[in-house]
């Protein structure tokens, strides 16, 4: 009897023991939901906008390459002190904190979980770059191609509708 007693007692410490040692066993994987808010400067730029938005400043600078002729000119490269490219139009924008906030969210999230997809128009039609910029890193997505880069995915969408509230974007 006293055999048996000490058997089970010791079938209890080894099966404490295996589990001590399985849950122990496993690295706890960091959590990554908010490292969408770790970002220094983000950036969105189709074919003729560029928006930067920098997380330290009240302001975001938008250059818009206005072409009054809606044809592109090749300039002659033998002389250059003859052309006068376009100057690009620079507005300064202001978002408030929780705008960039979801920006940056929509942004991580499209740079890091990138949608597929297999709409391809011709003549490069639509198409945007996304970067989020990180201390000494910048993730970016680029869509070319796509027609209209907002029915891409949910946050292109998102991302083009805060956008265009307050200044003029493309969509291709």
């Amino acid at each position: 009897m006293k055999e048996n007693n000490l058997d089970l007692k010791s079938i209890y410490v080894v099966i404490i023991s295996l589990l001590l040692f399985i849950s122990c066993s496993k690295k706890q994987e960091p959590l990554l939901t908010d490292q969408y808010k770790k970002w220094e400067t983000l950036e969105i730029k189709t074919r003729f906008q560029t928006l930067t938005i920098s997380k330290f400043s009240d302001s975001a600078d938008y250059y818009n390459m206005i072409n009054s002729n809606k044809e592109f000119k090749i300039i002659p490269e033998s002389t250059p002190e003859k052309t006068d490219p376009e100057q690009p139009e620079h507005k300064i924008i202001f978002f408030t904190k929780a705008e960039k906030d979801s920006l940056s969210k929509y942004i991580y999230e499209s740079v890091t979980q990138p949608k597929f997809t297999n709409v391809l128009a011709t003549d490069y039609a639509g198409g945007v770059i996304l970067r989020f910029d990180r201390e000494n890193m910048n993730l970016t997505c680029e869509y070319n191609s796509v027609g209209d880069w907002t029915t891409v995915s949910e946050n292109t969408e998102k991302i083009y509708n805060l956008i265009s509230k307050k200044v003029e974007i493309s969509k291709q």
